[in-house]
């Protein structure tokens, strides 16, 4: 399930992407399916998430002309060269980091001049209610320290020299699923409708029918857990 449309940019043949943040690599295998011409490289601190990553690269590595790797490593200080790549990633990470300066001053290095920089974070609205709902969600342990308004994360990343592109939200009906685990967040596990409404997600991940997909583009503007942002390095 991406977070981003890769049709909005255009990687050059045989460049390298890197995937800051990227867990089990969800956007490193979209990556490797759209631009099999392109290396990709998965960077994250959990070994866990690694260890998935890397046991599926070896399910998955045919759809690729080339050797994508997934790395350990910190989005502060990454053992790559400056202008590495000409498409990053950061999805699901900034509203995590302690530092989020820190991590778009690394970025920018790691990123070549007329590169792509694809950010994603959860939108406000939704987010929002989630912090009203349960103070456990927000307190997690790994969880969410900020929420970033939209012209806030434009304006932030737009000083490291950055030209903002673009917008969109995605995944509307997740909303509801954290809302209802924020409602019942003790019992979460357990309460019928957070595992009905699971059901469904399930349902609309796997099978993915048309009409639902319809239905999520058109409430995604208001409710869409994700909003994606795309940049280009000056």
């Amino acid at each position: 399930m991406l977070t981003f449309n890769f049709n909005n940019i255009s990687p050059e043949k045989d460049s390298f992407m890197l995937d800051a943040g990227c867990g089990p690599g969800r956007h490193v295998f979209g990556f490797m399916d759209q631009f099999p011409d392109i290396t990709c490289v998965g960077v994250d601190l959990d070994s866990d998430s690694l260890k998935e990553g890397k046991t599926n690269l070896t399910l998955f590595s045919s759809i690729s002309n080339k050797e994508s790797t997934f790395l350990q490593g910190s989005v502060y200080n990454l053992p790559f060269s400056d202008n590495a790549f000409e498409t990053i990633i950061c999805s699901e990470v900034l509203e995590h980091v302690a530092d989020v300066d820190a991590t778009l001053k690394e970025l920018t290095r790691l990123l070549k001049p007329g590169g792509n920089l694809l950010i994603s974070v959860p939108s406000y609205f939704p987010e929002k209610i989630c912090w009203l709902l349960s103070k456990d969600y927000q307190n997690m342990p790994g969880g969410h320290v900020r929420i970033f308004k939209k012209n806030q994360l434009i304006n932030e990343v737009s000083s490291y020299g950055f030209q903002y592109s673009i917008s969109e939200r995605f995944h509307g009906f997740h909303s509801a699923y954290w809302w209802l685990r924020c409602s019942f967040w003790k019992n979460q596990d357990s309460n019928f409708l957070v595992n009905i409404y699971k059901k469904f997600l399930e349902y609309h991940i796997l099978k993915n029918p048309a009409w639902l997909n319809r239905f999520e583009k058109i409430i995604n503007p208001i409710f869409g857990k994700s909003v994606a942002f795309y940049f280009e390095k000056k």
